[in-house]
């Protein structure tokens, strides 16, 4: 078995990130927004993984005070059910955890099925709806958190 290594996303990892960014969402982040949330460096959490010789997932998040605000995470089509996202997704809460974070909160859509179903797996619960939230869409955001240390 490859070992897999997650480290800081950097500038030159990009590329790729957009790769495995754009084959998994109809509305994809921009170049720009991840140089952007690369640049700020002490309120995020901006990790990649890589399988073997390939970057095969990322993850961002900011932390403000206390809380991980999961934005995006995600693994390439070829790479998924492996356990990549549940290692990277692990990283970012233990790297938050360490910066001082209590608990992780994320939106996800609400008709991604297969999404909800591996946030609740990882101990997720949901809190809330955000009503049309998803612009291209208006699909409502079902809001999970999930409590540090349980």
């Amino acid at each position: 078995m490859t070992e897999n290594r997650v480290r800081e996303m950097e500038t030159r990892d990009i590329p790729r990130v957009m790769e495995i960014e754009r084959s998994s969402f109809a509305t994809p982040w921009t170049e720009g927004m991840f140089r952007s949330q690369i640049g700020f460096k002490d309120e995020t959490i901006n990790l990649v993984l890589a399988d073997g010789e390939e970057l095969a997932a990322y993850a961002a998040a900011w932390i403000a005070y206390d809380e991980i605000h999961l934005l995006s995470i995600a693994v390439a089509p070829s790479r998924r059910r492996r356990g990549l996202g549940t290692e990277i997704l692990r990283e970012a809460i233990a790297r938050g955890v360490a910066r001082g974070a209590v608990r992780v909160i994320l939106e996800v859509r609400e008709g991604n099925a297969p999404a909800r179903a591996f946030y609740e797996k990882h101990g997720f619960v949901e809190i809330g709806k955000r009503r049309r939230y998803y612009s291209d869409t208006g699909e409502d955001a079902i809001v999970m958190e999930y409590v540090c240390g349980f």
